[in-house]
């Protein structure tokens, strides 16, 4: 009731997988969420762990000086059936049921990697070497976590308490180095040290932790990056026939280069976070070379904020040339006083990326008094980004951001100017927040938001003709669209 097919981990090497069929896979499946109910995992438990990873694995590692990765060999192979069986009758499970579980649960005699219960099945049987290593870490001061086969201690200081006589060279070490006590805890609960997998890393070396680099903060290694770099790029200099055969030559028969790729910039960007530089570099150039099937790239905070605060122009009575910016669930606002003139006539509004690419709209709404005005455009979403209105209460020194076009000219980008509040005011029943930086000619209609980037109001007047420099507070949008 097994499949048994190799899959390529790197090149030239291979895992066993053992898969169940269907009507088998059915029953597993079942037992898994039974099983749960009779195992908690230990704390430093990440592996096939809910809300746990090997984000989470590593992120327990996170700025040790000093790290040693240890592999369990054969991990799943050495666990029997047999030991199952014990295993479920110690927790009180009755004995014709431990060997029906562990009989639908086993492949030859032992757990099959591959079968949906084998990693719960696995955490239960190391729950006593999960309690022996915290007991050997905790004398050490260091830190134990286990994710699956891959085991990490880490510390601030040498981890020589772990080692028989002294802590070794960084790089590989042989496994009888180590402790007795730790070996130990190994052999007494049916395991063993993969002798080519001990690693040793220490202040002046890159430390790794289940793949990710904790050096100063998560990140990938760069060796996986520059991977995935090459791949892309062999795409787009030998396209992607060429790349494919290069690729199956390489990883020792066929395997998809579009999903190979897809799984490791999204795991990239699942460590780096979207709005990362190199995840966004890459993720841009797989989508250019698979347009059909694209990942999604998230903007930056800064991107959102520039993409969304546009230039507008008329000559209707006077010259007139402003700000607006895209609010979200309000739409495109501006200052009133920028469109005064232009009621019921056609407006321009464009981005500076695309000067040329310019949009016409009209004047919604506007409330003269409270200088506010919304436009009503058909500019489609993906030209633009939106802000989000605060609902924070600011007091006096608050630092707040004003964005805008003052004086625009071809060339110029979203000027962008940092302040405090010095002072709150109410003229007409109008409530305004006095900032301490100049607010320009060309700024007006555009944002101040917060640090989080959250609009707290809207550009009323300023710039060095003006004794003082206003916005107006968002809580006046806010009255004027509830009447």
């Amino acid at each position: 009731m097994y499949k048994d097919f190799n899959i390529s981990v790197k090149p030239g090497k291979s895992r066993l997988i053992s898969a169940p069929d269907r009507r088998l896979k059915m029953l597993q499946r079942a037992l898994v969420p039974l099983l749960g109910e009779i195992y908690s995992p230990r704390k430093p438990v990440h592996g096939f762990v809910r809300d746990r990873s090997v984000i989470t694995n590593a992120a327990s590692h996170l700025k040790s000086k000093f790290v040693i990765n240890l592999d369990i060999e054969r991990f799943f192979p050495s666990i029997s059936e047999n030991r199952v069986i014990g295993l479920l009758k110690a927790l009180g499970v009755d004995e014709d049921v431990s060997s029906i579980i562990a009989r639908l649960c086993s492949n030859q005699g032992t757990l099959p990697q591959g079968a949906p219960t084998s990693p719960v099945l696995s955490n239960m049987i190391c729950f006593r070497l999960d309690k022996e290593m915290q007991v050997i870490a905790k004398a050490a001061h260091c830190i134990y976590t286990r994710y699956a086969d891959d085991i990490t201690f880490s510390s601030y200081q040498p981890l020589s308490a772990l080692f028989a006589a002294g802590v070794p060279s960084t790089g590989n070490f042989a496994p009888d180095l180590l402790a007795p006590q730790l070996l130990a805890a190994f052999i007494n609960n049916g395991f063993k040290v993969h002798p080519d997998k001990t690693h040793y890393g220490d202040r002046h070396s890159r430390r790794i932790v289940t793949g990710l680099k904790v050096n100063s903060g998560l990140n990938v290694d760069r060796r996986f990056v520059r991977n995935v770099r090459s791949t892309l790029f062999s795409i787009e200099t030998t396209g992607l026939a060429a790349a494919q055969k290069k690729f199956d030559d390489h990883y020792g028969g066929r395997r998809d280069i579009a999903r190979f790729l897809r799984g490791r910039i999204s795991w990239i960007g699942n460590v780096k976070g979207q709005s990362d530089p190199v995840y966004r570099s890459i993720a841009t150039r797989f989508n250019a070379s698979f347009p059909m099937q694209p990942i999604m790239v998230l903007p930056t905070r800064t991107e959102i904020r520039r993409r969304a605060v546009w230039i507008l122009e008329h000559a209707h009575g006077e010259w007139a040339q402003g700000s607006a910016f895209f609010l979200k669930d309000v739409g495109l606002v501006t200052a009133a006083h920028c469109v005064q003139d232009a009621i019921g006539k056609e407006i321009d509004v464009y981005h500076p990326t695309k000067p040329a690419n310019i949009f016409k709209v009209k004047v919604k709404k506007h409330h003269k008094i409270r200088d506010l005005a919304l436009l009503e455009h058909s500019i489609p979403s993906n030209e633009f980004y939106e802000l989000e209105m605060t609902n924070t209460t600011y007091v006096i020194g608050d630092v707040l951001t004003a964005a805008g076009y003052p004086g625009f000219a071809p060339g110029d980008g979203l000027n962008e100017r940092l302040g405090h509040i010095s002072s709150f005011s109410v003229k007409s029943g109008v409530p305004l927040i006095e900032v301490t930086q100049k607010l320009t000619q060309g700024m007006s209609g555009g944002p101040v938001f917060d640090d989080n980037d959250l609009v707290a109001g809207v550009i009323h007047k300023g710039g060095p003709d003006e004794g003082r420099d206003f916005a107006v507070h968002i809580d006046a949008l806010t009255a004027w669209l509830d009447e």
